[in-house]
């Protein structure tokens, strides 16, 4: 399973589906949705990643990121 926390930004991946975190429900509220393309923008220092989903800006921890699986490019 590849996963945006597998990144290097920037990068621009599809989303596959978002794994069962507890994160799971707000995220899908927020647009990420199967099939969505989410725009890899940066890195923290702490691991933690600044994603974009359509015109929103989301800044995500390295555990999150892990849960939600990308299409294999």
């Amino acid at each position: 399973m590849k996963s945006v926390r597998h990144l290097t930004p920037p990068a621009t991946v599809r989303l596959k589906r978002v794994a069962a975190i507890p994160e799971r429900v707000r995220l899908m509220e927020l647009g990420f949705l199967p099939g969505t393309d989410i725009h890899v923008m940066s890195r923290g220092a702490t691991g933690g990643f600044l994603v974009a989903v359509g015109d929103s800006r989301i800044a995500i921890g390295d555990g999150t990121a892990g849960g939600l699986e990308i299409v294999d490019a």
